[in-house]
């Protein structure tokens, strides 16, 4: 499944919006059929749903990978979770 999901979220994202004082990156091809974008959600949400997610929806249920740092402005370069509720 790790497979998959490297082939869904690979490639090449560009700034589209912003999302909870950061910027949102939106893959420049959509795979298979969807967007794919890296956003922040910050904890309103609870401390546990804090952090950069890969989804086709920002703060949508569907979701693949998820990295919980707070600090960082842009999103990270590795340590992600994939799948997002993986070690």
């Amino acid at each position: 499944q790790n497979d998959t999901i490297s082939d869904i979220i690979a490639g090449v994202y560009i700034p589209a919006s912003m999302n909870h004082g950061k910027v949102v990156y939106k893959k420049q091809e959509r795979s298979r059929g969807l967007d794919v974008l890296i956003y922040y959600w910050d904890d309103r949400d609870g401390p546990e749903l804090c952090g950069w997610w890969f989804g086709p929806n920002v703060g949508g249920d569907q979701v693949w990978a998820y990295h919980p740092s707070r600090t960082a402005s842009t999103p990270p370069a590795s340590e992600w979770n994939v799948p997002h509720d993986g070690p």
